[in-house]
């Protein structure tokens, strides 16, 4: 039995729990939840198959913990460990698992319950998303073996943006090939379901007709939303699409790939690396691909990245707002923008001449509203809960 912190006082773990599991490109998360969707407790692995070492996490497990595995440890090596001290904790009481797949395809607009047609299907959508996907089916495989018992539910982060019109999701191409699976999908969708779905419970606001999502982190998109649903993801057929991002290099001429293309001899996979690890924050400053790292940085390089980034953001956001039929409230979340109040704060400055007047006391704060009251449109920060999303999922369909 597990000692957990529930509202500050210890107690035993004797009650069914949830599982929320989101195997990224170099982590997983996992969130554990009791029947009410509290959060009873966080697991994490971090800097996965790197040349540094592996950095685990516990949170909320009646003690906070860390400890490390050898570098270059891989995402199995990681669920091994997460998942023998989750069995320490919950083994028997585990009533259901939901895991982030970040490509659902054209055709799942919901969440489902894993079983092996299912997981044939998503096999065949890993190349639209390769730096995820096979990581997100390796976490299904083996929770699915060592929680045998407890049924399993893939989250699409797709999903929400179903609702694009298809107009949007079709490129310049003869049909054919949308008819094989090439349009644009657009992606966040769990950390946009997540905003749309609080936004009235943490601003205090109802929600706004016209509002577009800014999920700034390592990934990052912008997501014109009108009534609730998307009507505009800046990513498209991948994740690379969009805006320049921690190691992606977000919009890119297609002329400019098949150069590359040629200058790398015909070698796609090198081009891949370029343009999804290589690229973005870390490619433009040759530094780091971690906004906080730029920010202290003093290099014109590290400045430079930090422009690109922003004026990418307020373009993609005019975009949005175009796709969503107008602009009454923007919000930020993600990494970058629920932390960093200064690019925030660049961005509603540039975004000044369509009235967002900003709160520097609110802002500096990260408080829910940022802009003054009698801005004409207001913004807001909602941190990203993707976890608790999938926890509701699994809480509905187990």
């Amino acid at each position: 039995m597990c000692r957990l912190l529930i509202g500050g006082t210890e107690v035993l773990s004797q009650t069914t729990v949830l599982l929320a599991v989101n195997c990224g490109s170099s982590s997983v998360k996992i969130a554990v939840f009791d029947q009410a969707l509290r959060r009873l407790g966080d697991a994490e692995a971090s800097r996965i198959a790197t040349d540094q070492p592996v950095l685990i996490r516990y949170s909320g497990f009646g003690e906070t913990r860390e400890e490390t595995l050898a570098a270059g440890a891989s995402h199995a090596d990681a669920i091994a460990r997460l998942g023998k001290r989750i069995s320490a904790c919950f083994g028997g009481d585990i009533r259901g698992i939901g895991h982030r797949v970040v490509h659902g395809g054209a055709d799942f607009s919901a969440p489902l319950k894993i079983d092996a047609d299912l997981m044939d299907r998503l096999e065949a959508l890993s190349s639209l998303a390769p730096l995820h996907q096979p990581h997100n089916l390796t976490g299904i495989r083996l929770f699915g073996a060592r929680f045998a018992g407890a049924p399993q539910m893939a989250c699409f982060d797709t999903a929400f943006h179903r609702t694009i019109p298809e107009h949007r999701q079709l490129y310049g191409l003869p049909l054919s090939y949308a008819e094989k699976g090439l349009r644009a999908y657009g992606f966040h969708g769990l950390s946009c379901t997540h905003t749309v779905t609080r936004f009235e419970e943490i601003t205090g606001k109802p929600l706004p007709k016209h509002l577009v999502i800014c999920h700034l982190g390592n990934g990052a998109s912008v997501t014109g939303v009108e009534d609730g649903q998307s009507r505009y993801n800046s990513m498209g057929f991948t994740p690379i699409d969009g805006l320049i991002m921690g190691q992606r290099s977000g919009h890119l001429d297609p002329g400019a790939v098949l150069w590359l293309v040629d200058e790398m001899k015909g070698d796609t996979a090198a081009v891949s690396a370029l343009l999804n690890r290589k690229s973005g924050l870390l490619g433009l400053s040759g530094e780091s691909s971690d906004m906080r790292t730029l920010m202290e940085s003093s290099t014109p390089a590290a400045a430079r990245a930090i422009t690109m980034f922003v004026d990418r953001v307020v373009k993609e956001v005019a975009a949005a707002a175009a796709a969503a039929g107008g602009l009454d409230a923007l919000v930020f979340t993600g990494g970058i923008g629920s932390n960093a109040q200064v690019i925030r704060a660049r961005v509603l400055t540039a975004l000044a001449w369509l009235g967002f007047e900003i709160d520097p006391a609110a802002n500096e704060k990260g408080a829910a509203t940022i802009t003054m009251d009698g801005s004409s449109r207001s913004a807001h920060v909602i941190a990203a809960d993707e976890e608790q999303v999938i926890a509701r999922a699994v809480k509905a369909l187990s």
